[in-house]
């Protein structure tokens, strides 16, 4: 198997239900996902948090696993969380709605 676009679809889908709880928006919206990979018969997520000491890092990662897991065609993968390159505010997808929560102001 290789990563079709279908495939690549259905990983998406899935991640959208990833919500971050301090924004209360999905990771795909917020950028954070970097990378869907297919290598040695096994597909590996790569994304981050929005910042390295983020407290929530570790809820993210099980839940990027269990949505992976959900998904039937898959049956080896990775939730790989990387720093580089480092979050901004300018990877939220525009017109990003947050649930109650102001988007972040980037610092000049």
């Amino acid at each position: 198997m290789y990563l079709t676009p279908d495939k690549r679809r259905t990983i998406v889908r899935q991640l959208r239900d990833v919500i971050d709880p301090e924004l209360g928006v999905n990771i795909v919206d917020l950028g954070l996902v970097y990378n869907i990979l297919y290598d040695d018969g096994r597909v590996i997520v790569e994304f981050t948090a929005t910042t390295p000491g983020c407290p929530m890092r570790r809820f993210l990662q099980q839940q990027v696993e269990e949505k992976l897991a959900s998904i039937d065609e898959i049956d080896e993968y990775e939730a790989r969380m990387v720093w580089e390159p480092e979050w901004t505010v300018d990877m939220i997808k525009e017109d990003v709605e947050f649930f109650g929560y102001p988007p972040p102001q980037q610092r000049s």
